[in-house]
């Protein structure tokens, strides 16, 4: 007998979904096999891909425990900012399935609950799979207290961008982000002194210290 099922649910209020999503959390961990969940580092290496946008959506999603509102986006970031968002991510996806590292049976990060109460087609929420939260908890952890590691690894991260995006072959893109970062590592370092000194506490990975009494 075969207990899985799908369901196709059209005209739902908001508040629905709330309650479905409410169920989903409660389900066991074995809910999706193994074989269905993308690694720690297969899920550092999809939010490595995607927009800062989409970062920011993937954020929400983990901090909610698996949800993340569309209103809460938008006041964060902006109007007009989701479609981008979820398009990079959809992009992502599906070039890491293609290239065998994203399970298959896995469609998607986030799944959308359509228009809501904020207005006609604005998205009321998403909702990731239960499994995945802990996934990309870890991967955020590592993405911001990076290891220390190999300097050329951010030329494999943008030579991989050239690759997907522009259609450059493996050595030519290579060569052309280790060029750029060489070219602009004086702008970079002053870039990332800027962006620590204006970036607030990450309330995931930076808790506040521990009280005394």
């Amino acid at each position: 007998m075969n207990d899985s099922y799908t369901l196709h649910i059209s005209g739902a209020p908001p508040d629905f979904f709330d309650k479905v999503h409410a169920l989903l959390a409660r389900l066991p961990a074995g809910a999706l096999t193994t074989g269905d969940t993308p690694t720690v580092e297969t899920a550092a290496e999809l939010f490595d891909r995607v927009t800062p946008d989409a970062r920011h959506l993937i954020r929400l999603a983990v901090e909610g425990d698996g949800r993340a509102l569309g209103a809460d986006f938008r006041a964060q970031r902006g109007e007009g900012r989701l479609n981008g968002a979820t398009t990079s991510l959809t992009r992502a996806v599906k070039s890491l399935t293609e290239k065998g590292r994203w399970p298959a049976s896995v469609p998607g990060v986030l799944t959308s609950t359509k228009a809501g109460p904020e207005g006609y087609r604005k998205t009321h929420a998403f909702t990731m799979p239960p499994a995945l939260v802990p996934v990309f908890r870890t991967a955020l952890q590592r993405h911001n207290k990076p290891p220390a590691g190999d300097p050329q690894a951010i030329v494999g991260h943008l030579a991989e961008l050239l690759e997907d995006l522009v259609g450059m072959t493996h050595e030519g893109a290579r060569e052309f982000a280790q060029d750029f970062l060489e070219r602009h590592a004086g702008d970079l370092a002053v870039w990332v002194v800027h962006r620590m000194a204006q970036s607030p506490p990450d309330p995931l990975l930076d808790p506040p210290p521990a009280t005394e009494g």
